[in-house]
């Protein structure tokens, strides 16, 4: 990574930036994919609904010739004709329509999902610039668009070939028939080369549609520049945040030394850790850390402890093991529990005894 140029983009894209390249419209697809669904639907639907619609043709082809005026139409005469036409003829194409509306949704929406980009239908101006079409026209991705291309017509080709040679008797034989056999000899013909035709391009769809794919995980990938600046983007500045976490200290610190006046012992190393505790036998389970720190922080809490009479015990090892092991607000775990109520015990009983002293001084 360090011998890499910084302009290399040797990073895959980051989940941030494929989903700004999305909202923009740019996703991987292949037309290829949608054409060859499009077709074997389309196939498939006029073998359900052809022998419906080519009667509903020819009713409507009998009803114009049965009416037909031997006089000259005028341009009045045309638009009720047409209208009917539509209306006659909607049965009929609609629900083809329908079908394949819904197969090309369905492909698109099978490639890359539901994607809705005002940007991808804003006109790009500087495609009409002559040295930037030049330059797509003699590059490396139209070279192998122009192989795709080639292996696509080649293979198509082979499949009407394989499809028609065997069946070119037949098809000659047709020319000595009725219309009506014409008519389905032609259609029985076309079907066998459609399907074909159909799977090879949804065969090629389907490979395309990968080369795609990998073809835009390429284009998005990002370089090490790129990483940062998202990264920094994500993060906010780095003096900003340095900034916050110095406030979040100073407030953690203030709500520490709150509660420094309610410990019931101060336990130091004696100067460099300083770790309060507090325990109300009747509401805690075991003695609580209600503030620690470490040099000045430590001097901090053994002034406030000073200035609110709160005992302070040194115990070095029990100091520095309260204060690696056990997080403010926790409690004091069981190994360490023997030795903190052995000084709890004392200093109840340096209070009792200052108590029995107090109490002397007002009687004498």
């Amino acid at each position: 990574m360090a011998d890499q140029p910084a302009g290399e983009k040797s990073l895959p894209a980051s989940q941030r930036k494929l989903q700004t390249a999305r909202d923009r419209g740019n996703v991987a697809r292949s037309g290829d994919l949608t054409s060859g669904a499009l077709l074997l639907a389309a196939g498939i639907a006029l073998s359900a609904l052809g022998p419906e619609a080519f009667k509903q043709l020819l009713a409507i082809t009998g009803i114009y010739f049965s009416e037909l005026d031997p006089h000259p139409l005028t341009p009045g005469d045309m638009q009720p004709m047409v209208i009917k036409a539509l209306l006659l003829m909607a049965p009929a194409a609609l629900p083809l329509m329908f079908v394949l509306m819904g197969i090309g949704i369905l492909m698109n929406v099978t490639q890359f999902g539901i994607v809705f980009s005002s940007e991808a239908l804003q006109p790009k101006f500087e495609r009409l610039n002559p040295l930037k079409g030049f330059q797509r026209l003699v590059s490396l991705r139209s070279l192998v668009e122009l192989l795709k291309s080639i292996v696509k017509f080649t293979a198509i080709a082979v499949v009407v070939w394989m499809g028609v040679r065997d069946r070119l008797p037949e098809l000659f034989a047709l020319m000595q028939t009725s219309a009506w056999g014409v008519a389905l000899g032609t259609w029985e013909l076309v079907w066998t080369v459609w399907w074909r035709i159909g799977l090879t391009m949804l065969a090629i769809g389907i490979l395309d549609f990968a080369f795609q794919r990998w073809q835009y995980l390429k284009d998005q990938r990002m370089t090490r520049q790129e990483a940062l600046e998202e990264l920094r983007q994500l993060e906010g500045d780095p003096r900003i945040r340095q900034r916050v976490r110095q406030i979040q200290r100073q407030m953690a610190m203030r709500r520490m030394m709150v509660d420094v006046p309610t410990a019931d012992v101060v336990i130091t190393n004696p100067t460099t850790y300083a770790v309060a505790l507090r325990y109300e036998p009747e509401r805690m389970q075991a003695p609580r850390v209600v503030a620690k720190g470490m040099r000045l922080v430590a001097e901090r809490i053994r002034d406030v402890a000073s200035e609110h009479e709160v005992p302070i015990i040194e115990r070095p090892e029990l100091a520095r093991a309260l204060f690696r092991d056990v997080e403010i607000g926790a409690f004091v775990p069981e190994d360490l529990f023997r030795a903190v109520a052995e000084v709890l015990a004392y200093v109840y009983q340096i209070d009792r005894r200052a108590a029995k002293v107090a109490e002397r001084k007002k009687t004498a």
